[in-house]
C-alpha cells in the first residue's frame, strides 16, 4: 500500500512549492496521503483551510475504487461514505485520527484510466477551556 506520511509528501509532489503562509499545507490538510495506484500528480490547489491534489492513474475508475475500498480500512481509515454520483463518478469520504478525506474517482471522456481528486481539510485542535487549561477534570 502506498500511503505517504507527512515527511514524504514533499517528495511525492516534487515540483510543488510550499503554500503561502495564509494557505493550508498538504501536511496540515492531508497528513495521511493515500496515493492511488499507478498515479502521477496532475495538480495541487490550496485555500486557507483545505488542500486538493489531483492524480491521473492508468487504472480504471472501478479498479481505483476497489483499491480504496480495501486499502482505506486496512490502514486505519474509517470509510464513512461510498457512493456513485449522477455522472458516474465515485465519491468516498473517510476519517483517520480525526482527519477527513474526500476522494472522487472519475474518467475523463475519451481518455484512458482515471482522475482521482483527494481533498483534505485543516482540523483545528479542540479548544481548551479554562478548567482544562488549569488541569481540572471536565465537569468538576
Amino acid at each position: 500500500m502506498r500511503y505517504l506520511h507527512l515527511a514524504l509528501v514533499a517528495l511525492a509532489l516534487g515540483a510543488c512549492k510550499d503554500a503561502p503562509q495564509d494557505q493550508a499545507t498538504t501536511s496540515s490538510a492531508l497528513p495521511y496521503l493515500p496515493i492511488p495506484p499507478k498515479a502521477t500528480v496532475l495538480s495541487r490547489a490550496t485555500s486557507p483551510n483545505a488542500v486538493q491534489i489531483s492524480f491521473q492513474s492508468s487504472d480504471t475508475p472501478s479498479e481505483v475504487l476497489d483499491y480504496y475500498r480495501k486499502s482505506l480500512p486496512a490502514t486505519g481509515w474509517s470509510l464513512e461514505s461510498d457512493a456513485e454520483d449522477a455522472v458516474g463518478a465515485y465519491a468516498l469520504y473517510a476519517l483517520k485520527d480525526g482527519h477527513p478525506i474526500w476522494i472522487r474517482i472519475s474518467q475523463t471522456p475519451g481518455m484512458p484510466g482515471s482522475v482521482i481528486s483527494l481533498n483534505g481539510a485543516v482540523m483545528e485542535p479542540p479548544a481548551k477551556t479554562a478548567d482544562s487549561a488549569a488541569g481540572a477534570p471536565p465537569g468538576s
